[in-house]
């Protein structure tokens, strides 16, 4: 073994409990994102229709969920898609699927650092401006969270923060588990206020009445601004629906906010009782989000009506509104200022928001730093990474994926829409991972490890092995949510351009850095090669 790899052990150790892996899968993706994704899917997908898209949307993840399970009982070490990969097909690939989702998670850590402080903080500090009326622009407090949102001061915020989540994962995997417990109170917390609030008011009818009192416009003028909009965009308006929208925008937007869950297999070589913890915690997972998201998006809808979401959606995407009131992103727990005449709730909301979203900013990086430890253990990046200090935390891996997601921070403080297609890097990822199981069963390496895994992952249906039905859906949902992702750009509302970054960012990268990385080993004579067919040691 020690001719293969850089040392005889991986120097993490397995310190994470089921529960806490259930935390970390729950926590990861942004339990409260969806007060957030209501505004961006309606602006990408108008005529969606919500409460119904949530319950597709998560229910497809199950069948991805079910191939990551079966590969992390089978496989279980750090660096997940990229072991199964570089293993399996060729080390190319591994590394371009690891890679990509890599890259996609560290730069959510970044850009989500934004949104806890604009989208969370500054929103609590704006709902106490706006209830007290019309004049709301002039409060201090607006002011105050205008100066926050200004990039001077959010660049020095959003770095602070950056250091701040990822020193916690410096001092190990324990220390992150605590920080995911507490993203996952405050993400329940967050969902809790909002519902809370909902049942105390007057419902819809109230809340046009206060939002007229309050807001310098009228609800109606907002809707037939929007209508107006939107009909000369030849899109469906406020209050008109498609099944099919709803379909292909669910399973884009609902599905992104699930994604994170499957970071739980790329720290799999820090997990107790692998087999229960990866079950429990993405499938458990899964089904918490479909519980809190079909509450939540119907209250939505509900409480301030879809109309209303339509038309907040066309107005901050396409500005030009005079009806529209506000500079900022209308999150729901903002506009609950405008429902119930406790505003405690909308700051409660936005502050639980603001939380949630640092912790998952943690959690975001957790995975993809684990993956950056698992390249430099084979070598594809530099040795220097793959260090770990007496705890068993990979700080030298940590301090790379710092750098890395303050450099998205930045580029997303300048341009928030470059990564716009992060998540069509994503899922073709998944696509590489499910021919990945595809060939596990029958070609090569693969069927060695196969035929010596547990047996739950050999069993069959139908004379069919299970690994095969999972990996054949996955690909059928990832080509197809892929598909979904283009419909943006397909119809003209969003530009080119932002494909062309994806693939520029996420996936040319790795088979650059691999065969240049190859290339130097061999000429130090390095036979990278021989590791390759093994699996790397605990």
């Amino acid at each position: 073994m020690t001719e293969v790899f850089i040392r005889k052990a991986s120097g993490l150790t397995r310190v994470i409990s089921p529960w806490d892996a259930l935390a970390y899968a729950f926590m990861n993706p942004g339990i409260m994102y969806c007060f957030l994704y209501l505004i961006w899917t309606m602006q990408l997908y108008p005529g969606v229709y919500m409460p119904i898209a949530s319950i597709p949307g998560v229910l497809l993840m199950f069948l991805p969920a079910l191939l990551y399970i079966w590969f992390s009982i089978a496989m279980p070490r750090s660096g997940g898609e990229y072991i199964w990969g570089s293993r399996i097909i060729s080390p190319a690939w591994g590394f371009c699927a690891g890679w990509a989702l890599s890259m996609v998670g560290m730069s959510w850590a970044g850009s989500c650092t934004y949104w806890a402080v604009s989208y969370g903080f500054n929103n609590a500090l704006r709902s106490i401006a706006a209830s007290t009326g019309p004049q709301f622009a002039s409060h201090p407090l607006w002011q105050l969270a205008n100066t926050l949102d200004s990039i001077p001061v959010m660049l020095v915020i959003g770095t602070l923060t950056i250091i701040s989540f990822m020193a916690i994962m410096w001092r190990g995997a324990r220390a992150a588990m605590i920080l995911s417990w507490i993203g996952v109170i405050t993400g329940i917390l967050g969902h809790v206020v909002f519902w809370i609030a909902v049942a105390t008011s007057g419902g819809p009818a109230a809340f046009i009445e206060r939002f007229n009192a309050m807001s310098g416009t009228t609800y109606q003028a907002l809707i037939e601004a929007a209508k107006i909009g939107w009909a000369s965009k030849s899109f469906l308006g406020p209050g008109q629906y498609d099944m099919t929208i709803t379909v292909s925008g669910g399973i884009t937007y609902v599905a992104l906010n699930t994604l994170g869950s499957t970071y739980t297999a790329n720290i799999m070589g820090e997990i107790k009782d692998v087999r229960k913890s990866s079950i429990l915690a993405m499938l458990g997972a899964l089904i918490l989000f479909l519980l809190f998201w079909t509450i939540s998006y119907s209250l939505f809808y509900y409480a301030f009506t879809g109309e209303f979401w339509s038309a907040a959606a066309y107005a901050t995407m396409y500005g030009g509104v005079t009806a529209w009131p506000f500079t900022n992103m209308p999150m729901p727990f903002f506009m609950l200022v405008y429902l119930n005449p406790n505003v405690a709730y909308a700051v409660i909301g936005s502050l639980m928001f603001a939380a949630c979203t640092y912790a998952s900013c943690m959690g975001m990086a957790f995975g993809p730093v684990r993956n950056l430890f698992a390249y430099s253990f084979d070598r594809v990046l530099p040795t220097f990474f793959s260090r770990t200090d007496r705890r068993g935390s990979p700080w030298s891996a940590v301090l790379l994926g710092t750098i890395i997601a303050w450099i998205f921070f930045i580029i997303n403080v300048f341009t928030p829409t470059w990564i716009l297609y992060s998540i069509t890097a994503w899922f073709f990822a998944w696509m590489i991972v499910s021919v990945v199981g595809i060939l596990f069963v029958y070609t090569g390496r693969g069927k060695q490890i196969f035929e010596k895994s547990p047996e739950i992952v050999k069993k069959k249906i139908g004379g069919v092995p299970i690994m095969i039905i999972w990996a054949v859906l996955s690909l059928i949902i990832s080509a197809a949510v892929d598909y979904y992702t283009l419909i943006p750009f397909l119809n003209g509302s969003i530009s080119s351009w932002n494909l062309v970054i994806t693939a520029v960012f996420f996936i040319i990268p790795p088979f650059v850095i691999y065969y240049v990385s190859r290339a130097y080993h061999k000429m130090k004579g390095v036979p990278m090669e021989l590791q390759f067919k093994e699996i790397p040691p605990d």
